[in-house]
């Protein structure tokens, strides 16, 4: 849910950084009108040819001006958001290396006192299907200390 949402946090910023500020920048016309008189203007006439300059400007009209501010303050929004879910997300990561590293270290000594139990016990037994003790033979005890040596290695190497 986080990755779609942050993906979508991104589309939304790459699409509104790479597309063209039309709404800050706007097109000079110029006509003349039929008493010979040069007019220029923001916007086209409705009648009558008009010649885009190549003059650029910076509009002024309060519509223009409304929907750069929003579109700035929606692109701040964005912005925040994201910033907002890479904190979240590094917070996350923190807690799970935390979590990990207490569980190996629990790990590490749960196989450490198995494998003392194994190395120092005579009489090695477990639980059988009655609920009796079934003790273990010289075989089995010596694949149990192998196991519980090898579940030190796991655990608490490195």
């Amino acid at each position: 849910m986080k990755r779609a949402f942050l993906f979508a946090g991104f589309t939304l910023v790459a699409a509104i950084a790479t597309s063209p500020v039309l709404a800050q920048d706007g097109s000079v016309y110029r006509w003349v009108d039929k008493d010979g008189t040069p007019h220029y203007q923001d916007r086209p006439p409705e009648t009558g040819d008009a010649t885009e300059l190549s003059i650029r400007y910076r509009a002024t009209d309060p519509e223009t001006i409304a929907a750069a501010r929003k579109k700035k303050e929606e692109l701040a929004s964005v912005v925040a958001l994201r910033e907002q879910q890479q904190s979240a997300d590094t917070a996350d990561a923190a807690t799970e290396k935390e979590r990990v590293v207490k569980e190996r270290n629990d790990g590490c000594a749960k196989a450490q006192e198995r494998k003392q139990k194994y190395e120092t016990a005579q009489r090695q037994y477990k639980p059988g299907p009655d609920g009796k003790r079934k003790y273990l033979t010289d075989e089995e005890r010596d694949a149990a200390r192998v196991a519980a040596r090898n579940d030190v290695a796991e655990w608490c190497s490195n």
